[in-house]
C-alpha cells in the first residue's frame, strides 16, 4: 500500500512542481512585458513633453513678436529701449530665456541680451550659424504669407504665427532655439519692406530645466547627454534632434519597474495561499455551525458599519480604496481599461451657510441616493467626505467613462427639493481612466489623477466633467502658486481697481463700472477670468470684493456726475450679514448710495429665497441702484425682473459679439430693448468693440454703452483727465 502511495505522489508531487515552475515563469514573462511596456509609454509620454515644451515657448513669445508696437518699434525705426524692455526683459523674465536676439531684415544683429551678463553684436556672430538655419525657416514661411494691407474690416488679426524651433549645440551646451519673425496683429502699423525682423530666443537644457521637466513628469534620475549616446541597460531614453534631425542630446532618466514591483508582489502570495487555504479549511472545519454563523454575521455588520457611510449608507473611504485597489490590481487579469470619477458639489456650502447644517444633510441624503441610481452594480459609489463623492467603474473604456460622467453631472444640475424649499447645487466631475498597461501607478495615483481632473473642471467653470491629462499635475501645481500670490496681492496692494467708461449715443461718460486688476510682480498683468474663480474657488472672494467696494465707493467721491457700478458676486449676496457690511463700507468712505450701482448677476438670484429678497430691499433702501448683469444668460431672465426692483439691464457681450453679421443677434437684442423700456427699464451694452455693432444698437435704440471701441478699463487718475476735459470720449474713439 505504502508502495502505491509513493507510485501516486511522485507524479503528483513532479506536477506540482512543474505547475509551479510554469506560473513562474509565465510571472518573469508577464514583469518583463509589463516593464518594456511601461517604458515604451514613458518614453513617449516625455517627447510629447519635449514637443510641448517647445510649443509652450513659441506661444510665450508669439504675443511680443505678434504685435502693432513690435512692428512699430523693430521694423518702421529701431528703438533700443523699446526691445530691451519689451523683448529683452519681459521674455526673460517670463519665460526665463538665456539669450534674446533681434535680427533686421539682412539678419543683421539689431538687439542682443543674455542673463546675468552683457552681450555684443560681435557674440551673435560668432553663434550665427547655429541660428541660421531657423531663421531661413522662418523667412521661408515670411515669403509665403498672404500680403498685409492694413487692418481687417471685421477688427481681427491679420497675421498668424511664424515661427520655427529646434534643439541646438551651442559652445558645448544645449539650447532650444525659437526663431519668431516679427508681424502685425491688427494691422494698424505695417512693416517697411518684404522682409522683416526676427527675434531668436535660446532657453538652455540646464539643471534648473530639467529638474522642472522631471517634476512635471515624474522622472527619476533624470540626466542630459550632450551626444548620441546609447542608453545605460536600465535607462530611458529619448533622443533631442537638431533643424536636420540630427541628434545633438539625448535625455536620459531611470524609468519605473512596475512588472519587477508585480513579481515581487505575487510570488509570495500565491505560495502563501496554497498553504493558507489549508490552515483556513481546517479552523473552519472545526467550529460549529452555530458559532461560525454568529461570527460571520457579527462581522458582516461590523464590517457594514466599518465600510459604509452612517449618513447616506453608501460605501465610505475604506471601502471605496479597497475597491480601487481591487480595480488596479485586476486590470493585468482582464483586457478592459477602469475608470474612477471623483465628484464634488459646487454650491454645497452656500446651502449649509444659507439653511443650515440639516439642510446640508438633507441635501447629501438625496444627491447620494440620485447618483446611485445612476450607477451600475459593477460600479462602487462611495462617500468620501463633507459635499465629496468617487465612483470606481471597472471593466470599461474611455467613451462609457464619458457617458457616465454626463450622467452624473446631468443629475447634480437638477434642482433638489429640500425641506426648505429647492436648491440648485451643481457639481463638477473629474475621470481617470487607467489601462492596463497603466497598471502600475496603483490606486493612489488613480484617485489623485481623478481629484486633479476634478479641480481642472472646477476651474473651467463647474458643473461639466474633465477626463485626466498628464499637463493638468503642471497646471495644478501653478494654481496653487497663484492662489498664495493671491492671497499676498490682497494685503500688499498687488489687486487694484480700474474703470471702463460707459457712455451715451454722443460719447458722453455717463458712468464707470469699477473692475479688479491684478498686476503679479513677476508674471505681469493677470486676467480677471483667471483670478477671481480663483478667488471663489479658494474663499478669497469675500476679501476681494470687500476691497473692490471699499476702492470704488471711496473713488465715487471724485466724480460728481459719474455714477459708479460695483459687481456683486452670487456668493457675496447669499451671505447673511452682505448689507451691514455694504452700509459699513458705505459710512466708513463717506460715499453716497445714490451714485453707486449694484451689478448682481442672475446666479445671485438663483432660488429666489426670502433671504435674497431681504438683501436686495435693504440694499435698495440704502438708496443704491440695481442692474442685472450679464441679461439673457441665466435660466429665467424675465422673472427675475417682474420679482425685484431691478433698475437697469446689461445686455451679456455674447448677444453683441455677432451684430452685423447675424439677424438672429440683432433680433434677439432688439427684443431685449423692447423689454426694457416696456418695464421702463433702462439698457446698457456690454462688450462693444466695433463701430458697426455701436451703429446697430442705436438703430435698435440701445443708446447705453461701453466696450473697447469707447475706452478699455483705465485708472482712476485717467478717468480724472476725461471728467477734467469735459467727460466726453474723444470723437474719433466713437465715431
Amino acid at each position: 500500500m505504502k508502495g502505491v502511495e509513493a507510485r501516486l505522489s511522485a507524479p503528483l508531487a513532479a506536477m506540482a512542481l512543474l505547475t509551479v515552475g510554469v506560473l513562474v515563469a509565465v510571472l518573469f514573462m508577464m514583469a518583463g512585458r509589463v516593464d518594456r511596456d511601461a517604458l515604451h509609454h514613458e518614453q513617449a509620454l516625455v517627447a510629447r513633453g519635449m514637443d510641448s515644451k517647445i510649443a509652450d515657448i513659441q506661444r510665450a513669445v508669439s504675443p511680443q513678436v505678434l504685435w502693432d508696437d513690435a512692428v512699430i518699434n523693430l521694423d518702421n525705426r529701431f528703438d533700443a529701449g523699446w526691445a530691451e524692455e519689451n523683448i529683452g526683459a519681459y521674455l526673460m523674465g517670463q519665460a526665463g530665456f538665456d539669450m534674446i536676439f533681434v535680427v533686421d531684415a539682412q539678419d543683421r544683429p539689431l538687439f542682443s541680451a543674455r542673463v546675468g551678463k552683457p552681450t555684443t553684436a560681435a557674440y551673435y556672430e560668432r553663434r550665427a550659424p547655429s541660428f541660421a538655419p531657423l531663421i531661413r525657416k522662418v523667412r521661408a514661411l515670411e515669403v509665403r504669407r498672404p500680403r498685409i494691407t492694413g487692418p481687417r474690416v471685421d477688427g481681427g488679426l491679420v497675421a498668424t504665427p511664424a515661427q520655427a524651433s529646434a534643439v541646438e549645440s551651442i559652445d558645448g551646451e544645449v539650447y532650444i532655439v525659437t526663431a519668431s519673425l516679427v508681424q502685425p496683429d491688427f494691422g494698424k502699423a505695417l512693416p517697411r519692406q518684404a522682409r522683416a525682423p526676427v527675434v531668436v530666443t535660446a532657453l538652455r537644457l540646464d539643471a534648473v530645466f530639467l529638474e522642472a521637466f522631471s517634476s512635471r513628469f515624474l522622472l527619476a534620475g533624470i540626466h542630459l547627454h550632450r551626444s548620441d549616446a546609447r542608453p545605460d541597460a536600465d535607462d530611458a531614453h529619448v533622443p533631442l534632434r537638431n533643424h536636420a534631425g540630427q541628434v545633438v542630446a539625448t535625455l536620459d532618466w531611470t524609468p519605473p519597474h512596475p512588472g519587477q514591483r508585480l513579481l515581487r508582489k505575487a510570488v509570495v502570495p500565491i505560495l502563501l495561499v496554497v498553504g493558507g487555504l489549508a490552515v483556513v479549511a481546517l479552523l473552519f472545519a472545526r467550529r460549529s455551525r452555530r458559532i461560525a454563523e454568529g461570527l460571520v454575521a457579527s462581522e458582516a455588520r461590523a464590517k457594514h458599519m466599518a465600510m459604509h457611510d452612517a449618513l447616506t449608507g453608501l460605501p465610505n473611504r475604506v471601502l471605496f480604496e479597497e475597491r480601487l485597489r481591487q480595480g488596479v490590481d485586476g486590470l493585468s487579469r482582464r483586457r478592459g481599461a477602469m475608470a474612477v470619477l471623483a465628484i464634488d458639489l459646487d454650491r454645497f456650502k452656500a446651502v449649509n451657510d444659507t439653511h443650515g447644517h440639516a439642510a446640508g444633510d438633507e441635501l447629501i441624503q438625496v444627491i447620494g441616493a440620485r447618483l446611485a441610481g445612476l450607477c451600475r452594480a459593477s460600479e462602487t459609489l462611495a462617500r468620501l467626505g463633507g459635499d465629496e463623492f468617487g465612483v470606481v467603474a471597472a471593466e470599461i473604456d474611455p467613451q462609457g467613462a464619458a457617458a457616465l460622467a454626463e450622467r452624473l453631472v446631468a443629475a447634480l444640475a437638477a434642482p433638489v427639493d429640500l425641506s426648505c424649499g429647492t436648491v440648485f447645487v451643481g457639481g463638477s466631475v473629474g475621470v481617470a481612466v487607467i489601462t492596463p498597461d497603466e497598471a502600475f501607478v496603483g490606486a493612489v495615483e488613480a484617485a489623485r489623477r481623478a481629484d486633479v481632473a476634478m479641480y481642472r473642471a472646477k476651474d473651467e467653470g463647474r458643473g461639466r466633467y474633465c477626463f485626466f491629462e498628464a499637463e493638468m499635475d503642471a497646471a495644478l501645481k501653478a494654481r496653487r502658486g497663484l492662489e498664495a500670490d493671491l492671497r499676498l496681492a490682497l494685503k500688499d496692494g498687488g489687486v487694484w481697481v480700474a474703470y471702463q467708461p460707459q457712455v451715451d449715443a454722443a460719447g458722453k461718460v455717463l458712468g464707470v463700472e469699477a473692475l479688479a486688476r491684478w498686476t503679479h510682480p513677476e508674471k505681469g498683468a493677470i486676467s480677471p477670468g483667471a483670478f477671481v474663480p480663483l478667488a471663489e474657488d479658494c474663499g478669497l472672494i469675500d476679501e476681494l470684493g470687500r476691497l473692490i467696494m471699499r476702492r470704488a465707493f471711496t473713488d465715487s467721491l471724485r466724480w460728481k456726475d459719474l455714477k459708479v457700478a460695483v459687481n456683486v458676486s452670487a456668493l457675496q449676496m447669499r451671505q447673511a450679514g452682505f448689507p451691514d457690511l455694504v452700509a459699513q463700507i458705505l459710512a466708513e468712505t463717506g460715499a453716497r448710495a445714490e451714485k453707486i450701482e449694484l451689478e448682481i448677476t442672475e446666479g445671485a438670484l438663483l432660488g429666489d429665497d426670502e433671504a435674497t429678497h431681504d438683501a436686495i430691499s435693504r440694499l435698495r433702501e440704502m438708496g443704491f441702484s440695481l442692474a442685472l448683469d450679464d441679461f439673457g444668460t441665466g435660466y429665467s431672465s424675465l422673472s427675475y425682473l417682474r420679482r425685484y426692483p431691478i433698475d437697469k439691464i446689461k445686455i451679456d457681450r455674447s448677444f453683441i459679439t455677432p451684430l452685423g453679421g447675424d439677424k438672429e443677434a440683432g433680433a434677439v437684442v432688439a427684443a431685449i430693448v423692447r423689454l426694457a423700456k416696456a418695464l421702463k427699464l433702462s439698457v446698457i451694452a456690454e462688450g462693444v468693440e466695433t463701430n458697426q455693432q455701436r451703429e446697430q444698437l442705436h438703430e435698435i435704440g440701445c443708446v447705453q454703452a461701453q466696450g473697447f471701441l469707447f475706452s478699455a478699463a483705465l485708472a482712476a487718475d485717467a478717468i480724472d483727465t476725461i471728467v477734467d476735459e469735459g467727460g466726453r470720449m474723444h470723437l474719433a474713439a466713437v465715431a
